[in-house]
Order: structure tokens, then C-alpha cells, then sequence
């Protein structure tokens, strides 16, 4: 009866050792599908949005490494001189706009992303094309939010309103999506309105990227 009985704990710890590692491989498997599925919902997003700017040509790359800080203020990215791309190409992400390229190497190239505090992109409100400037703020990013300055004071815009890059801005082309205006305010001086946008870019997660590789005339 022992040798029937340590015979049948052996079987059971084979078929349980057996069905561990099956287990294992299924986990595997599971992981590598899951990863597939992220990169294919990031290729969709990248398609949805390379169909919303269709008029200009773009090439796709892949974010490699950015600040130690929480946000992707400054990135690079795995292309570089030898795909065409140049300083000052804007770079899309999200549903809108996500930077412009600042140094760019044979095989990578460096961006610096619409939050950052060196960041200033003329924006214009596309309800009245009236103009403003949207400035970097990463201390006022951990609110999800950066500055809109300079708004004549007489713009017609309220909050939700889109802002889009300038027709007068010197880099950045015209008509791309920044993001959503609120908290609207007259300045002190009564000259000029201040406000906070609401990027449509999640500067927390960036993956993939299209650059446009058409640089805008020198005005």
C-alpha cells in the first residue's frame, strides 16, 4: 500500500510539474499577445491620425528615451539624418500635436515636446482665428494643463474652444491640432487674456510618432 501510495504522489507531482509549465508557456503566450494588441492599437492611432493630417507627408518612429522627469518633455526618437528627417519637423502623437525636432543625428533624433518650459508655440483659436501663444509649463503640467498668453482681449472664445498652430507662427505648420482652452481670465493690465489649454497629447505615455518631413517656409 506505501509503494501504490508513493507511486501515485509521484504521477501527481509529474502531471502537476507538467501542468505548471504549461501554465508558463500559456502566461507567455498571453504576454506576447497583449504586447501585440498595444502595438497594433498604437499603429491604429498613428493611421487615425495620419489620415487627419493627409495633406502632409509624414514618416513614423518609435520613442527610445526621454527625461528622468515624469513627463516626455524632452525624447528621442529612432530616426534620424539618414530617414530625412531635419531640425524644427513637427512631430504628432495622440490626436494633435506633440513637438518639433531640435537635434537630429544620423540614426536618432531629439524632440522637444509642446510642455516643456522652453517650449513656445504661436496658436491661433479656430473658431475666430484670433492668435495667442501657448507656453510650456511642466509644474503646471501635473495639473494636465500648460499656459495660453497673449489672447487679444477681445477674442470671442470661451471654454472647450480648440487652438491650433498659427499661420504666423516661423516653425510650426499651420492648422495642427494643440489642444482645448479653459479658465479664461482678463489680464491685469486690460490688454490681454490669459488662459490654460488642455493638451489632446498624453505626455505621460509616448510609444510611436509621425513627423512631418516638410519644413514650413521662412516667412
Amino acid at each position: 500500500d506505501k509503494l501504490e501510495n508513493l507511486r501515485d504522489i509521484n504521477e501527481l507531482l509529474n502531471e502537476n510539474k507538467q501542468l505548471k509549465d504549461q501554465v508558463a508557456v500559456l502566461s507567455y503566450q498571453n504576454k506576447l499577445l497583449l504586447q501585440d494588441k498595444y502595438e497594433l492599437d498604437g499603429l491604429r492611432e498613428l493611421y487615425a491620425l495620419d489620415k487627419k493630417y493627409l495633406d502632409y507627408p509624414k514618416v513614423a518612429a518609435r520613442v527610445i528615451s526621454k527625461d528622468t522627469n515624469n513627463w516626455y518633455n524632452v525624447y528621442t526618437i529612432d530616426k534620424g539624418s539618414r530617414d530625412g528627417l531635419k531640425k524644427n519637423m513637427n512631430v504628432l502623437a495622440g490626436n494633435g500635436l506633440a513637438g518639433i525636432i531640435t537635434e537630429v543625428h544620423y540614426n536618432y533624433s531629439v524632440v522637444r515636446s509642446i510642455i516643456d518650459d522652453n517650449s513656445s508655440v504661436s496658436g491661433m483659436f479656430l473658431k475666430t482665428s484670433d492668435t495667442c501663444v501657448v507656453q510650456g509649463d511642466l509644474k503646471l503640467m501635473d495639473e494636465g494643463k500648460i499656459r495660453v498668453e497673449l489672447i487679444n482681449k477681445d477674442a470671442q472664445i470661451s471654454d472647450g474652444d480648440e487652438v491650433v498652430t498659427s499661420h504666423i507662427s516661423p516653425n510650426y505648420l499651420q492648422g495642427i491640432l494643440i489642444g482645448y482652452v479653459s479658465d479664461i481670465t482678463l489680464d491685469a493690465s486690460n490688454m490681454t487674456k490669459t488662459a490654460y489649454l488642455t493638451p489632446v497629447v498624453d505626455f505621460k505615455r509616448l510609444e510611436e510618432v509621425l513627423i512631418i518631413t516638410e519644413l514650413k517656409e521662412p516667412l
